[in-house]
């Protein structure tokens, strides 16, 4: 970056071969930006990243934290971005919700195996359909938000806001 003189003001900095006037360099903030700036997101990356925010607990299942993928997009862009942020927060609110159900009925499908003799082990085949559920609403979800619309999902407790 250098200074090169100018007639009629300040000085002009060149970036890149251009001359600017008064523009910071690309992926910087804008001069007299508070600090923790965060430059927003265009209309079309709120909507992929919206998307990513609802989908990204599959790629994060393959190493068996599907929390990590609504988790990571919503700390990476909660500041830039109030649609990614409620998008991400409720694909959040989905993992956190999921997880607890799951938890309660895995409580009872074993309290009914011991109650039953073992018969009832076979209860634990109906732990699938959360998760199928959970797929059709999170895809549900990615459409909503590479459309630009909020979508909320059913029966989930919002911890995360």
């Amino acid at each position: 970056m250098s200074q090169q003189p100018h007639q009629d003001g300040p000085p002009q900095q060149q970036y890149g071969g251009h001359q600017q006037y008064g523009q910071p360099p690309y992926g910087q903030p804008p001069y007299g930006a508070p600090a923790g700036y965060a430059r927003p997101m265009s209309v079309q990356d709120e909507r992929t990243w919206g998307l990513v925010g609802h989908l990204s607990w599959l790629a994060a299942s393959l190493v068996g934290l599907p929390f990590v993928g609504p988790l990571v997009v919503f700390l990476v862009f909660k500041d830039r971005s109030r649609f990614v942020r409620e998008h991400a927060a409720e694909a959040l609110n989905m993992n956190i919700a999921l997880a607890a159900y799951l938890v309660v009925a895995s409580v009872v499908f074993t309290i009914v195996g011991f109650l039953t003799f073992g018969a009832g082990f076979l209860l634990f085949y109906l732990l699938a359909i959360p998760g199928v559920v959970y797929l059709v609403f999170s895809i549900l979800g990615a459409v909503e938000a590479s459309r630009g619309r909020a979508y909320r999902y059913p029966l989930i407790f919002r911890l995360v806001h």
